[in-house]
Parts: structure tokens; C-alpha cells; sequence
């Protein structure tokens, strides 16, 4: 029978684990007993907390491990996107594919929940009522109460049109390893924004020292399958934002939407390629999504200033569902 810990076991363990990663040397083979410890107790916080130093170590325990359904049931799986972006590379194909099978929808169901509670009506199109057509009954009323009509008129009455918005979109994603910290805060911000276009209209694009087409814009590609790419994003190689967004604009042009929007997912210190505000400048609407580092950043000002960009900072005390929201609609 599985064993978890009480709070109280949780988090003195989590405090050896802090004390040990604070030595200036580390003891590996102490390293290694800890991890094992918190394997065995399903401490998934403190298993997360060592692989941020030693993803060797804990991928190789959870490889030994019986991972099952009430394991990967009882965790957070915020933790577990966390501990798989970490630990991935040296995961066996079994135990990749089982925590997979846990986080992807998980994903996909919250992204299509926070798409629905306030995105869905900002990004879908309306028209005028002609004889026949059904109402929506809440922009109706909107329209109503802002012309001070007490009874609805043919100009009052609100159809919804079943197309969406006609809008292309890509998202560049940075991969280095200061964005890549903030794994689920990503994969699901661009869940939801990918859940804003058909499918044929969206492209998405990791970078480091080079830019990597994870979609086409004319690919058919699931949302499951979206997820997925993203989560295996490797972070590796310097910070080329200006071949992302180059690329970002030739994709662009492969689709058919007369509405074109490029998001820019990154920590916006770039450290390779030439200077991107060029291409920032070119684009008729640019949402930039950015994590702060330590470093004081004179570039996230030179973007701020810009008349086409709506730029955004993402913590962890952030709003996803409100930002989410802003940024779509």
C-alpha cells in the first residue's frame, strides 16, 4: 500500500533536501538517499526540487519506480509538468508515456475550461438579424441597454456568427531555461491562445540559438499533439529572438486571415542574432508574454513604447485566466 506523507513528514523532508543543495559541495550519495526517500514517500515537491540540480539522478529513480494510476492521481500535476520538463531527457519511454497520459489532458481540458469562461466571446464574430436567424440574447441585451431602447429592434437584435474570427497566429516560444521553469504556466497559455483560430491558421515555434517550426501554419495538428510538443521543448544554446520572429513572418504569409497576430512567449534577453525590433516593428500586431529575470532589461522598455505591441509580464502570481483573456481577445 503506498505510503504518503503527512505535512508535517513532507516538509521536513524538503528541508533536508533545501539544506543538502545549500552545501557549497554536495554529497551525491546523500543526494541520491534523499531522493530515493522522497520516491518512496511520493513527495513530489521535494523529487522536483532535487532534479532542478540533479535531473539525473531523479529520472533514474523514477525509472526504478512502480509508478501507477494513485500515484500520478495524487499529485499535483502543475508539480508533475514540472518535474517531466525537468527530468525528460533521461526518462525511459515507459514512464514518459505514463505521466504524458496524465498531464496532456489535464492541459487541454483546463485550457478549453479557461477559453470558455471568457475568451469564446471575444473572439467570435457578430452580425445583424435578418428574418429567420437566432438571437444572442446577451449581446442583444447589451445592445439594448446601450441605446436606451426598452423594447429590441431589428438593429438591437444580435446574431451570432458560427465562424470564428478570421485571424492567423503564431506563437514563438523561448526555450531557454529561465522561461522553461514556468513549463505550465506556458504549454497552457498557449493552449488556450492556439484554441482562438483554426487549426490550419496557427503556427507555433521554439527557439534557442535557432528556431524550430513545432507547427505549421498548414499542418493539422490536434491539441493534444500541441501540447505534447511543447512540454518536450529542450533548452539548450543562446537566446535568438530575431530568427524566431523572422520565421514567425514568413509563416505569416501561408495563411489566409486578413487578421495576423504573432505572440512572443520569453524572458526577452537575447543573447544571439541580430536585433529583432526590426521585425517587432514590421508586425501589425505583436502580444509579448515575458518573464523577469534579475537582470534589468533596457530591451523590454524599447517593446513597451511600441504602438503595435501589448506586453504583458508572467509570474507566478499571476492571473493565467485573466492574462489569458487580455491577450486574446
Amino acid at each position: 500500500m503506498l505510503h504518503f506523507p503527512s505535512n508535517k513528514e513532507a516538509r521536513m523532508l524538503i528541508n533536508d533536501i533545501s539544506l543538502e543543495l545549500g552545501h557549497y559541495k554536495e554529497d551525491i550519495a546523500r543526494i541520491a538517499e534523499l531522493t530515493q526517500k522522497a520516491a518512496e514517500t511520493r513527495n513530489l515537491e521535494g523529487l522536483r526540487l532535487i532534479a532542478t540540480n540533479y535531473p539525473n539522478i531523479v529520472a533514474k529513480t523514477l525509472n526504478e519506480m512502480d509508478i501507477d494510476n494513485v500515484f500520478l492521481e495524487k499529485i499535483s500535476k502543475e508539480n508533475l509538468i514540472q518535474l517531466y520538463s525537468l527530468t525528460k531527457k533521461q526518462l525511459s519511454f515507459k514512464i514518459r508515456k505514463e505521466i504524458l497520459d496524465k498531464i496532456i489532458p489535464f492541459i487541454t481540458e483546463k485550457a478549453k475550461r479557461i477559453y470558455l469562461k471568457g475568451i469564446a466571446s471575444s473572439v467570435a464574430r457578430f452580425k445583424n438579424y435578418e428574418p429567420g436567424d437566432q438571437w444572442d440574447l446577451e449581446m442583444t441585451m447589451q445592445r439594448m441597454l446601450s441605446s436606451g431602447n426598452v423594447l429590441p429592434s431589428y438593429d438591437n437584435i444580435v446574431v451570432r456568427d458560427p465562424e470564428k474570427r478570421k485571424r492567423s497566429i503564431v506563437i514563438c516560444i523561448d526555450k531557454s531555461l529561465s522561461v522553461l521553469q514556468h513549463i505550465h504556466q506556458i504549454v497552457l497559455t498557449a493552449s488556450v491562445l492556439s484554441l482562438t483560430v483554426k487549426r490550419d491558421n496557427l503556427a507555433i515555434i521554439g527557439f534557442d540559438s535557432e528556431a524550430q517550426l513545432l507547427k505549421k501554419m498548414a499542418e493539422a495538428t490536434n491539441p493534444n499533439e500541441i501540447v505534447r510538443k511543447i512540454l518536450d521543448l529542450e533548452s539548450r544554446g543562446k537566446t535568438n529572438i530575431s530568427e524566431a520572429l523572422e520565421l514567425a513572418h514568413n509563416e505569416l504569409e501561408q495563411g489566409s486571415a486578413p487578421e495576423r497576430i504573432i505572440y512572443l512567449i520569453s524572458d526577452l534577453e537575447r543573447t544571439a542574432g541580430r536585433n529583432p525590433l526590426p521585425f517587432i516593428k514590421k508586425a501589425k500586431d505583436f502580444r509579448v508574454i515575458y518573464f523577469r529575470t534579475y537582470r534589468r532589461m533596457p530591451f523590454v522598455d524599447e517593446i513597451a513604447i511600441l504602438s503595435n505591441v501589448i506586453l504583458r509580464e508572467l509570474n507566478e502570481n499571476t492571473d493565467l485566466v485573466e492574462l489569458t483573456i487580455e491577450m486574446a481577445s
